[in-house]
């Protein structure tokens, strides 16, 4: 399989929305693990936006704590979009002893090729850079070994069929949508699954719409934010800052939003903890629709409290890099 095709597919199939639910249940329980819950929604939102480099460096900055195995593959997923093979490899040498015998990041090592010799060398390397208490890295990676040595080169090709398999069922999908919307004759029209009334989202509790539209938005059902977004859920006091900040997300993602909503946003809550990223959001939208200032606008976020925004739009106004990046 191409290594291009190959990353592309496990930023596909990692559930992320899972990773993130996974993060909140520790969150609750041990104090390291909230800081890292709320980073990896904007690192959700980077790689979705297409800036892998940003979310690389974000990933970079995270402690020494147990992990998902699932997460690391999304992690080097993202370093291939950022450096192809040689950064993902980089990043997998100074992963932990137990992860990189993984069930799930074998296919990994086979798409890098690692040999066997090398990467006995680093994993001495990652014992003395990560400390000896990652070698038990999590509850979620399995510890013992398999008492039958596993053909990789079958999981491979088992991976890359059922890749295939889902490249038909898409294609079908997409055939069968292109023949339902040419004319024929008139049918009697099926029961559709019913979607969210505008009444109903907004008798819906504040707090508990606003959940299922974050996990919406998480899940890329951003159809489905936009419908929860709506009502009281917009204008109760708890809720609102947090829930417009949602909604210009989703919104964005339909191409449902104007130049106004970012602006009214930041008029609204001048005290926003996400102000950067409405900025942000703001500058790419008047750059790709070529409305108002998007330099100003990034002059703007340049000013905010250092980070990973700020950081780029300094670097996009001294000429380093451009907004499309």
């Amino acid at each position: 399989m191409n290594f291009s095709k190959f990353i592309q597919s496990e930023l596909q199939v990692v559930n992320t929305a899972q990773i993130a639910k996974w993060l909140e249940d520790k969150s609750l329980s041990k104090r390291d693990y909230k800081r890292l819950a709320e980073d990896f929604k904007t690192i959700v939102i980077m790689e979705e936006a297409g800036f892998y480099e940003q979310a690389d460096t974000r990933f970079l900055q995270w402690k020494n704590v147990p992990l998902p195995a699932e997460l690391y593959r999304y992690r080097l997923a993202i370093a291939g979009k950022v450096g192809g093979k040689r950064l993902a490899r980089k990043r997998l040498s100074t992963f932990p002893p137990a992860l990189k015998n993984h069930p799930q990041l074998k296919i990994w090592k086979k798409m890098l090729q690692l040999n066997p010799v090398w990467l006995g060398g680093i994993v001495v390397a990652g014992i003395t850079l990560l400390g000896v208490t990652q070698i038990d890295f999590s509850e979620e990676a399995a510890t013992k070994q398999p008492t039958e040595q596993v053909n990789v080169e079958q999981k491979l090709a088992a991976l890359e069929k059922e890749v295939e398999q889902l490249k038909e069922k898409n294609e079908k999908l997409t055939a069968s949508e292109k023949k339902k919307e040419q004319p024929d004759a008139p049918k009697a029209e099926e029961p559709k699954a019913e979607e969210p009334k505008e009444s109903e989202t907004t008798t819906k509790d504040p707090k508990q719409a606003l959940e299922q539209a974050v996990s919406s938005v998480q899940s890329k059902d951003y159809k489905a934010a936009n419908q929860l977004l709506t009502g009281n859920v917009l204008t109760n006091k708890e809720t609102s800052g947090m829930a417009r900040f949602y909604k210009l997300i989703a919104a964005g993602k339909l191409k449902e939003t104007k130049q106004s909503d970012y602006v009214a946003y930041r008029n609204d809550f001048p005290d926003s903890g996400y102000m950067s990223d409405v900025l942000w959001m703001q500058a790419v939208y008047e750059q790709k629709n070529k409305v108002g200032n998007y330099k100003a606008t990034l002059q703007e976020l340049a000013k905010q409290p250092d980070n990973e925004w700020s950081y780029a739009a300094k670097a996009i106004l001294e000429g380093k890099s451009t907004l499309g990046d």
